[in-house]
């Protein structure tokens, strides 16, 4: 009888010991995954942000309003100068280029929706700012569009530096104070990564 509760307190030492070695080992692959984890995330952001100066393509546009159904928002993105996008006339008004994820935004480069000396005065005072969330906003420098004398495509062509302000798209907002309000109008809107 002695001999075998020996045996059995023995057998239950050695699965005690097992056991905190199984302990141990789990604990080190729940470490190393962990850490997997990590290094895919990383890995997962680096694939999907834009390397420096490359352009982020908007996987959606939208505009506050639209005065004509050939100037809507995706206008402003179809890579020809010769179309427009056209808010109708108001107050309060917004263009919004959305990323498919988040990225560093570099510069923002905006092409005047008028290019004639009669009417590229409409762009002034945009202001352009990194979609952070739904909700918040970043400020990108200079903090609104100052247009200046020129006509044509080179001349009214703003490049806008947003620093690298991380965000899932990018806003640009006109506020006007004159009783009969403005438009916004884009003839193209590029945003390249940091």
């Amino acid at each position: 009888y002695q001999r075998r509760v020996r045996e059995a307190v023995v057998s239950t030492q050695s699965t005690g010991d097992e056991m905190a070695d199984l302990k141990d080992e789990m604990a080190d692959l729940k470490d190393e995954m962990a850490d997997l984890k990590e290094e895919m995330a990383d890995l997962k952001k680096t694939q999907t942000e834009g390397k420096s100066g490359e352009l982020i393509p908007a996987v959606r546009v939208e505009q506050k309003s639209t005065s004509r159904a050939d100037c809507s928002a995706d206008k402003a993105v179809d890579g020809n100068v010769h179309t427009q996008s056209h808010t109708a006339i108001g107050r309060n008004l917004w263009f919004r280029y959305h990323f498919a994820s988040a990225e560093r935004v570099g510069t923002v480069k905006i092409v005047n929706g008028k290019i004639d000396a009669v009417y590229y005065a409409r762009l002034n005072g945009v202001r352009v700012v990194v979609m952070v969330n739904n909700v918040h906003r970043v400020p990108c420098q200079p903090n609104s569009v100052a247009v200046r004398e020129g006509t044509g495509i080179q001349a009214q062509t703003y490049i806008v530096n947003c620093g690298g302000v991380r965000g899932v798209g990018v806003e640009l907002n006109l506020d006007t104070t004159t009783a009969l309000g403005a438009y916004l109008e884009l003839r193209e809107i590029e945003v390249y990564a940091a």
